[in-house]
């Protein structure tokens, strides 16, 4: 059998409202008969949609993402018949050029020594909520992914949007248990030797954030316990990997800044409050100056948005909530031990203007 080059595959748990939209764009990076959907039990239209974009849909009973991801690679022979496997969400647009800049790193790696391509993921920031989005994805992107892919200590290869060799899913599986399957994939990738990943910044995605406070504390709690959970199940910092320690270096700067938002919760604003506002000036302008305005600024430019500005205090309330989640989150992965199939991000009709 001759193996084509890459196999697109969507797992898709009642998308009525975005699959269209997803379909659309990946129908434009390849042809039909190499996208594959698996419906998770969905109680929806998404099968019958689905459907009229590729035969290749497999509905299942609801499993969770990471089972109908392995159980629709074993129905469809994926590993079998084609080289790479692109990964996408159902509510993610792939950028038309997404192919055209992962495939070449991969020709170029004579030693098929690369895992895979981790592309970047962006928003479409409708309102201050995914503005702030958008800041979060320039620094996390363009400062912490570009120095990951570097030093080979990538920590999340994004589900929905990253190319793997096909080869890798004959030996490993998608894992359950986790809030994160990605992130616990990828761990499970170093743990493997499997940590040539490689982050590429012109292979991107639209997605859709949260746009609602809401929407965006049960987004990243459930982001921040998976980190714990699998800080706990990958026994972070023990094995001595690259991956260890900069997962160490990372969870400790987000309990530091947990543990400094309860101080100003309670001591310093009362003092504060008592004694002298400067006592809260100093520190905020030397965070304001030093970090926040420039990686800001940064953002604006690349955006194209000055109205990100009009926003300073709302983001301000978002790094503080942030922190404060990132530490109430190390207790309640280490207290619940619920396994959650992650299918419970709302969906957003997408109109002209996104």
């Amino acid at each position: 059998m001759t193996k084509q080059k890459v196999a697109i595959l969507v797992p898709a748990h009642n998308e009525a409202k975005v699959i269209d939209h997803t379909l659309k764009a990946i129908r434009q990076l390849s042809f039909a008969k190499h996208i594959y959907i698996v419906d998770d039990g969905s109680t929806d239209t998404t099968r019958k949609q689905a459907l009229s974009y590729t035969k290749n849909v497999l509905t299942i009973k609801n499993r969770g993402k990471a089972e109908a991801l392995n159980i629709a690679i074993e129905h469809f022979a994926l590993t079998e018949k084609y080289n790479y496997i692109l990964f996408m969400d159902a509510d993610t647009l792939p950028q038309p050029d997404f192919l055209d800049y992962a495939m070449p790193i991969f020709a170029a790696d004579k030693q098929c020594a690369v895992t895979c391509v981790v592309g970047r993921v962006e928003g479409y920031g409708l309102n201050w909520i995914e503005k702030y989005r958008q800041w979060e994805y320039q620094v996390s992107h363009f400062i912490y992914k570009e120095a990951q892919s570097f030093t080979k200590t990538v920590l999340v290869a994004p589900g929905c949007a990253t190319v793997y060799r096909s080869s890798i899913f004959k030996e490993l599986r998608i894992p359950k248990g986790t809030l994160t399957e990605d992130m616990d994939f990828t761990f499970i990738l170093h743990r493997k030797g499997y940590f040539n990943m490689v982050f590429e910044e012109k292979c991107c995605v639209l997605t859709q954030d949260p746009r609602t406070i809401k929407d965006y504390v049960k987004q990243i709690s459930r982001w921040y316990t998976g980190f714990w959970q699998n800080v706990a199940k990958h026994e972070i910092p023990w094995h001595g990997q690259k991956l260890d320690y900069e997962v160490t270096i990372l969870a400790l700067e987000g309990l530091y800044n947990g543990l400094l938002v309860m101080l100003l919760l309670v001591f310093f604003v009362p003092l504060a409050l008592h004694k002298h506002l400067s006592i809260l000036w100093y520190p905020f302008m030397f965070d304001l100056t030093v970090f926040f305005l420039p990686t800001l600024i940064w953002t604006a430019v690349k955006k194209k948005d000055i109205s990100t500005f009009l926003f300073i205090p709302l983001f301000y309330v978002l790094r503080l909530l942030s922190s404060l989640i990132f530490l109430l989150s190390y207790f309640k992965a280490n207290i619940s031990k619920k396994e959650n199939f992650n299918w419970s991000t709302n969906r957003y009709l997408l109109n002209r203007k996104e």
